[in-house]
């Protein structure tokens, strides 16, 4: 619930904290994106603790660093500072996540009740996104930005008194070595990939460092397949790519992930900036979506009994994709019932994938893999989600660039320096530079900025379409016809078979 209520919560914060810290477009993707990153590059190292030290001793680990950094981020005064913070608690986020769902899959054994349990562990995350928005809204109208972050503090506090008091302890039969090496390699290539994605609509696809660090990230990639494929304890089996279910479920989780939360990083600030909606209304606004993952995610175990794992996960997928393409319609006045309902629909097909997905995922790992696996699904996650954030975001940007160029070039010629270098960034600082204009200026910069952003909106809308179509047809081709479930025990991975 807490890392629910951290994600809506800063979708609604972005433009407060764009107008209070005045970062540049690619900073403010950097504030979403630096706690993503550093939780998906350790995520496999937070799996790997709990395997060998205790699930729940992780855990409350885990929580007592993501609670003080969050009071550390409610505290900082710069960009640089927050963007620091959030890589703090994207390492607590990263210790205690891969915890809780290996704990889950631990204590409850039984297919149907593992199933109901995940189903309920999934849908707790729409319980907190549908809180986040709405204690983030009134934060942020009656105190200052950083108490957004504040919120996670008193549930931490609370989740570790529980943790030692209701949790029982769990660790892995043969414990798995940590391999730093394996971390050090896989936390450099994402982040060198990430970063060339965000640094590119500024620098140009063509420039040195933007090259440099994609070569960078692909040779840091293949090193650690590389190295995990001949270790003989590895922190990820990667033969168990080779099982049809996990491998897709997996996909699917990251296909999810990638086009929610790239669309929601866009379309917070789509209401805020475009839509002129407040803190506090954005956050009544996301309810619908937020409900829609609470009602369903616990009653996706009920529907794959029905119509199969596979057409579930195909379905959501397909909703989800058809989400994303609605919001090809959105103008720069249609206002919110599009967004609302494109959200909605999304939150409802991924509520029916990921509960699902993410058992099939754990029912296929053995007993002293499940805190590695469990790290790997959320790795997959949080890396989906990553690259949502980097790449619609970056598609977005320069198609706001590239139509607000045309514009500070023709009907708009003539702006002051600051308001035009401001216009050309992002939509939040050139709405701040249409302050200090005449009329009726000031009105066509704001007009031009609104529909730059919504042309953004339209080729991300596009892309996040594209990928969650092609996740629904190789779900539909790859899952086996039938699968109604999880196995009754582990799949033994093919690195055990003697393959």
């Amino acid at each position: 619930m807490m890392l629910g209520i951290d994600g809506t919560v800063l979708n609604v914060a972005l433009p407060t904290l764009e107008r209070e810290l005045h970062p540049s477009s690619s900073g403010l993707q950097w504030i979403a994106d630096s706690y993503v990153l550093a939780n998906a590059v350790l995520l496999l190292f937070g799996g790997a603790l709990g395997d060998r030290f205790g699930r729940r001793n992780v855990l409350v680990g885990g929580l007592a660093v993501f609670g003080s950094a969050s009071l550390g981020a409610s505290l900082v005064d710069t960009a640089d500072g927050l963007i620091a913070a959030r890589v703090v608690l994207g390492l607590g986020a990263a210790i205690l996540m891969p915890a809780t769902l290996s704990s889950l899959t631990s204590v409850f054994s039984e297919p149907r009740e593992r199933a109901t349990a995940i189903g309920i562990w999934a849908g707790v995350v729409g319980i907190g996104s549908a809180i986040g928005p709405l204690l983030g809204g009134f934060l942020l109208t009656n105190f200052w930005w950083g108490s957004v972050f504040l919120i996670n503090v008193p549930v931490a506090v609370i989740a570790i008194v529980a943790a030692l008091w209701v949790m029982p302890d769990s660790r892995a039969p043969v414990p798995p070595s940590l391999d730093p090496v394996a971390v050090l390699l896989s936390a450099l290539g994402l982040s060198f990939i990430v970063w060339a994605i965000i640094e590119a609509p500024i620098s140009g696809w063509g420039a040195g460092k933007v090259l440099g660090a994609l070569v960078a990230g692909a040779v840091c990639l293949v090193a650690f397949v590389t190295w995990e494929q001949h270790r003989a304890n590895p922190i990820i089996d990667l033969s168990l790519f080779r099982i049809p279910v996990f491998s897709t479920a997996s996909g699917a989780v990251a296909v999810m992930f990638f086009g929610m939360m790239g669309l929601s990083f866009l379309l917070s600030q789509y209401l805020q900036f475009v839509d002129g909606d407040s803190a506090m209304q954005v956050g009544i606004r996301f309810i619908p979506s937020a409900a829609g993952m609470l009602i369903v995610s616990p009653l996706s175990s009920r529907v794959v009994a029905r119509i199969g794992l596979r057409a579930s996960i195909t379905t959501g997928m397909a909703l989800a994709a058809a989400g994303s393409a609605m919001l090809i319609g959105v103008t720069r006045t249609s206002g919110y019932p599009l967004v609302g309902l494109s959200f909605t629909l999304s939150a409802v097909g991924m509520s029916l994938s990921m509960a699902p997905a993410s058992n099939a995922i754990m029912g296929s790992l053995p007993p002293d893999r499940l805190g590695g696996g469990a790290g790997l699904r959320s790795t997959v996650q949080l890396v989906g989600g990553s690259f949502g954030v980097a790449v619609l975001g970056t598609l977005a940007s320069s198609r706001y660039r590239s139509t607000m160029a045309a514009a500070l070039h023709g009907p708009l010629r003539g702006l002051p320096a600051s308001a035009d270098a401001a216009a050309r960034d992002q939509i939040g600082a050139a709405i701040e530079a249409s302050n200090s204009l005449h009329e009726p200026l000031a009105t066509s910069l704001r007009q031009a900025a609104a529909s730059g952003y919504v042309a953004g909106i339209h080729l991300a809308a596009i892309v996040g379409a594209i990928v969650g179509v092609a996740g629904a047809v190789a779900a539909s081709r790859v899952i086996p016809r039938g699968t109604h479930g999880t196995p009754s025990s582990p799949v033994t991975p093919l690195s055990e078979q003697g393959e």
